[in-house]
């Protein structure tokens, strides 16, 4: 499930930065929605990578305490 989350996150940031580009890159009337689905993508990426570091850091903590409980 972890890697899961791990592959999910790098691959939405790939359309998020190509949407950027794509923002930056076109005129004005142009880049309506390019904004929204990067943002989009990007906030994907954040909650994805955010709970597999999250999971990650909470059971390696867990581990640590448990050996200096003893």
């Amino acid at each position: 499930m972890k890697h899961l989350l791990w592959v999910v996150g790098l691959a939405a940031l790939i359309p998020a930065f190509i949407f950027f580009s794509k923002f930056f890159g076109s005129q004005p009337e142009e880049n309506k929605h390019y904004l929204l689905y990067a943002g989009g993508f990007f906030l994907v990426a954040l909650v994805c990578l955010g709970v597999f570091f999250y999971k990650k850091f909470h059971e390696e903590g867990q581990q640590d305490i448990s050996i200096t409980k003893f």
